[in-house]
């Protein structure tokens, strides 16, 4: 069982992306290789961690305004659950086979992205078909619209029939692992994270205010960035919003069961 500040005391989830295993070799095979026992889909405590990558796309531009961001999401979801993130988060581009090694996709920007080529959109098309999620975090934290525009122009190449909308509270990415009621990150305007909806599962998320520019370090380890105006109340929102994306681009959405919406309204009563 894994528990820790606000987090509901849960299983360990049961990766879902059969899509993905059915469609890509290699992910197949993570998913073959990290699977969870049928002990851990009852609810019963394993040893076992799960080890999980958290790529990050390269384009042409500025792809990484952000560094080590990864890596301290990362850290933080290794110290709060049973997932393992690697240490060092792969570098992918559209045309690299490490692209469907794991149903996660992490994709930064303050600017505009750049076009992508036939061949890119066609992969990164498959990639969120078969069950991954991209994610866009705007480093410009709703400041700059260049970032969010070109997100939105993108998704509409992607999934032309699911255009972006508001993720609504009621949604499990809030509640996937802790309880977060809005999109927090390095600035908090009250902006909603937008997605992309099939069949109830997100395929592209935005992300407005620059979840990045919150876990960022320097060489000190200290924070980069201040968080405005929520100072580190915000931040820690932030990290938790990070933890629960991670949890549910990676594992089933088994928090809309009845079991856990009836714990949610207990520790709502406690509160």
């Amino acid at each position: 069982m894994v528990s820790y500040g606000r987090a509901m005391t849960l299983p360990i989830p049961r990766y879902r992306r059969r899509a993905l295993l059915r469609g890509s070799a290699h992910l197949g095979a993570w998913l073959a290789t990290h699977g969870l026992s049928r002990r851990a889909k009852a609810g019963v405590d394993t040893p076992k961690n799960t080890q999980i990558d958290l790529p990050q796309l390269a384009y042409d531009g500025t792809w990484n305004p952000r560094a080590g961001a990864l890596e301290e999401l990362g850290r933080e979801v290794r110290l709060r659950s049973r997932v393992e993130p690697v240490q060092t988060p792969t570098v992918v581009r559209p045309g690299d086979a490490a692209l469907f090694h794991t149903p996660f996709l992490w994709v930064a920007g303050g600017d505009a992205l750049p076009p992508f080529d036939p061949s890119a959109l066609r992969r990164l098309r498959r990639f969120i078909d078969l069950g991954g999620l991209m994610v866009f975090d705007d480093a410009s934290g709703g400041s700059a619209p260049d970032f969010r525009r070109s997100v939105l122009e993108l998704s509409e190449q992607l999934a032309p029939s699911t255009p972006m909308r508001e993720v609504t509270p009621e949604h499990v990415v809030y509640r996937s692992f802790y309880l977060v009621d809005r999109a927090y990150g390095r600035t908090d305007f009250g902006t909603p994270l937008l997605g992309v909806h099939d069949a109830g599962r997100l395929k592209m998320l935005f992300v407005p205010g620059d979840l990045g520019g919150a876990f960022s370090r320097d060489l000190r380890g200290s924070y980069r960035y201040p968080c405005n105006p929520g100072g580190p109340s915000q931040r820690e929102e932030a990290i938790r919003l990070g933890v629960n994306i991670v949890l549910y681009a990676t594992c089933t959405d088994y928090k809309s069961d009845r079991a856990h919406v009836e714990t949610l309204e207990r520790s709502r009563r406690k509160r």
